[in-house]
């Protein structure tokens, strides 16, 4: 997964808690950005301004007016929201999708970033699955490796995931992701069984038995050695013998 096709998603959902640092992959997500509105909840605005000190045109807002939406949209923007779970306690859910509805189909909003603490999420809520449905592409953070994270990029009506691992690029000042390869473990074959076990009898001869067989002498086997080996037939006293010639009719 590239960062140019994470950039270019209008609607995107970054899934974090108390133990991540998303602000790295934030800054880069918005680093070509010409304007941006921040909605915040969570963060005091004097922490945004230090964030985004480089970046000349951000505007800050403490929370939010649903009446008054058009001052968060007065130009082309984009804009993040920290966080969703808390501004959705703050106005309810329906305002709150309403919001977030009014935004994505805005034409003055270049791209949407909401931000979910998923520690701050009560049990049973349905914000998270809600949000599922809306967004273009989620971003989940992994929970024992601080810099990987889980990309789900929906694509028409395709699903792409993968997992990338992030790593920062001093030289040339960027956000790198690397795709994580996995590893298929083969299936272990088993193991093909050998003819002995396949049968109730011995098939098989042990060394100290071939032994014996090739050091076994039969009687026949000394007369065939010196070349002298007959063949001797006495007849039965049994046997049927016709005394007539059997070739009498033929005329020889």
């Amino acid at each position: 997964m590239t960062l140019f096709r994470l950039k270019s998603a209008p609607f995107v959902l970054i899934e974090d808690d108390s133990n991540k640092n998303i602000l790295p992959l934030l800054l880069e997500l918005v680093h070509d950005e010409k304007s941006i509105n921040i909605i915040n909840y969570e963060q005091p605005s004097s922490l945004w301004r230090n964030v985004f000190k480089n970046h000349s045109h951000v505007n800050y807002y403490n929370e939010i007016n649903t009446d008054m939406y058009y001052q968060y949209v007065s130009g082309k923007c984009s804009l993040i929201v920290d966080s969703i779970n808390q501004m959705a306690l703050c106005i309810g859910w329906n305002k709150c999708l309403k919001f977030l509805k009014q935004l994505q189909s805005d034409p003055n909003v270049n791209r949407l970033l909401l931000i979910l603490h998923k520690d701050c999420l009560p049990h049973g809520s349905k914000l998270q699955t809600h949000l599922n449905h809306l967004v273009n592409v989620i971003i989940t953070f992994d929970k024992t490796n601080p810099h990987k994270i889980c990309i789900k990029l929906k694509k028409g009506s395709k699903v792409i995931r993968s997992e990338e691992l992030m790593s920062y690029d001093s030289k040339a000042s960027t956000l790198i992701l690397s795709p994580v390869i996995r590893q298929e473990k083969k299936e272990e074959e088993p193991e093909k069984p050998l003819p002995a076990n396949l049968s109730t009898f011995k098939i098989e001869v042990d060394q100290n038995e071939k032994i014996q067989k090739y050091n076994l002498k039969l009687p026949y086997m000394s007369k065939i050695h010196e070349g002298e080996s007959k063949v001797y037939y006495e007849p039965d006293a049994v046997d049927d013998w016709d005394e007539e010639d059997p070739d009498e009719d033929l005329d020889i």
